[in-house]
């Protein structure tokens, strides 16, 4: 039997006919090239790469990965075999004209097998990487230098891009993310949408409550729709976007009974699930927003800015006076092009001084969503898929770890827990206050997902590999390992790892073992 090839790998390639080819194109393929399938299995997922005009740089030609918006959640709905909108197309040709390289994925599950994983960031971000994988593959001439730019779905799917890219594609130089109308902090974009029962329904809402089921096929919004919503909801398992427009006529948020839906069992939670982290990036984010903007309101978009300015990424944002969803893909796009060009002679933001401990984003307080990054981190470093049994229950432990620690230290139940009082816990706590039996499940996942000869230990190969994916150099790893593996029989237990990491919890430290499993850039 053949191994399957690695992520990024470019399978085939056909071009594409000239009615797809945004202008300043020279040569435009569709491509198809390995990916990795949300269920763990290796997937084909397709895109289209298009050529500038010109002469390339010394250096090759930089790549922009770009992002579409929804086009729907079936084959028929994929840029490669409908090309791109035409609003995108326009978009698009703005990169090349601008000397970029323009590599759009078509996202897993449209036009390859297996359902879309709509408004699953993590499992479409990959896709976003390993086009740009296959393009220097496909062309000669590509520099390593690419950054990431994305419209609506696309933006959603573009700040997970930000957030673990240079993690998962450590051999490209990533520069930084656009993200044009994003769908951001999506329980409160869903509460605002469907506040107001005489609002029509927005055209977002059927492909979120059709596509939501992909990555969570116990979810079904159905039963609490009328007949007219539970229709829009089957119509958008194949519609395409002007299709789904049609389709939903006149209808409102009271007619299809998706007033208040936030309320219902089980939809919050699900939409919790989708939205994108707040944390602290390693690259710059410009973010835009339109003032009139039907789908994503811009008091949505300020706070994300607001949140991720207060984690300390470097953040521009622009909002556009008039602009409706749509045309936040043409507003500002000079300033855009601008921007990326101090991006190419930078070097990556330096961290603050507090990075290295537990407080990743060195803003002073911790979040659910810190510790979602590092199970993201971890487990995109690692290879694991996104919906395999072995990531998820990484991501479950570092929630429950995160649960457990807000419940002994956040004092005031707001959520976050403060450097005051995190010390005041740990002023206050012993080490018998069963703190051990909360970290052993995470440290159990961690032993499933690096433990490769299922020996119930993890080995020295092992263990240093799991250590060099969480960012520490060869030295770091080995003294690390020495330190962990108290009992020195080559091999590293789940009761090692738990010692070392309550030890860093109760006395957070960069040098202590135990630091890795709270990620490092």
């Amino acid at each position: 039997m053949n191994p399957q090839p690695a992520p990024g790998t470019l399978l085939s390639s056909t071009p594409l006919p000239t009615a797809f080819w945004p202008t300043h194109t020279t040569e435009a393929t569709q491509v198809l090239y390995q990916g990795v399938g949300y269920d763990g299995a290796g997937r084909a997922v397709s895109g289209s790469v298009f050529l500038p005009a010109g002469t390339p740089p010394p250096t090759g030609w930089p790549v922009v990965a770009f992002a579409h918006g929804t086009t729907g959640l079936s084959d028929h709905c994929a840029p490669s075999r409908t090309g791109l909108s035409r609003l995108e197309r326009d978009h698009v040709s703005r990169w090349l004209a601008a000397g970029y390289l323009v590599a759009a994925t078509d996202y897993e599950g449209l036009a390859s097998t297996g359902p879309h994983p709509y408004f699953n960031g993590e499992a479409v971000a990959d896709d976003v990487i390993d086009i740009v994988r296959a393009t220097r593959q496909l062309h000669d001439h590509v520099s390593t230098s690419w950054l990431v730019a994305g419209f609506s779905q696309g933006a959603h799917a573009a700040l997970f891009v930000g957030l673990m890219a240079t993690r998962y594609a450590p051999e490209l130089d990533f520069r930084g993310t656009v993200a044009l109308a994003p769908l951001v902090h999506l329980p409160r974009l869903i509460g605002i949408l469907t506040e107001d029962g005489a609002r029509p329904v927005s055209i977002l809402l059927p492909f979120l409550l059709a596509g939501l089921r992909a990555s969570h096929p116990d979810f079904d919004a159905r039963p609490y729709l009328t007949d007219a919503g539970g229709e829009l909801v089957d119509v958008a398992s194949t519609a395409t976007l002007i299709d789904m427009f049609r389709a939903i006529g006149r209808q409102t948020n009271d007619t299809a009974g998706i007033t208040g839906i936030r309320a219902r069992p089980g939809v919050d939670p699900v939409l919790h699930a989708c939205r994108v982290p707040v944390a602290r990036m390693d690259r710059p984010v410009y973010l835009t927003a339109g003032d009139d903007d039907e789908v994503v309101p811009v008091a949505v978009v300020e706070q994300f800015v607001a949140d991720l300015r207060a984690t300390g990424t470097p953040v521009e944002y622009d909002r556009h006076p008039g602009a409706a969803h749509a045309d936040v893909l043409a507003a500002g796009h000079d300033v855009v092009i601008a921007w990326t060009a101090t991006l190419n002679r930078g070097d990556a933001p330096t961290p603050p001084p507090d990075f290295t401990t537990l407080d990743a984003n060195g803003d002073g307080h911790l979040t659910e969503d810190d510790f979602e990054v590092f199970a993201l981190r971890l487990v995109q470093a690692f290879g694991e898929p996104p919906g395999s049994p072995t990531a998820l229950a990484i991501r479950h432990h570092y929630r429950l770890l995160w649960w457990a620690l807000a419940a002994r230290s956040d004092r005031d139940h707001d959520g976050t827990v403060t450097q005051p009082e995190y010390l005041h816990w740990l002023d206050t706590t012993t080490h018998d206050d069963g703190f051990d039996r909360d970290i052993r499940p995470l440290a159990e996942a961690v032993v499933q997902l690096v433990d490769t000869d299922r020996s119930g230990t993890v080995d020295t190969i092992e263990f240093t590999r799991l250590l060099r994916a969480c960012g520490l150099s060869p030295d770091e790893a080995t003294a690390d390992l020495a330190a962990i593996d108290r009992d020195r029989d080559d091999t590293v237990s789940v009761a090692e790892i738990v010692d070392a990491v309550r030890d860093f919890c109760l006395a957070p430290a960069s040098g202590k073992p135990g630091h890795w499993l709270f990620g490092r850039f």
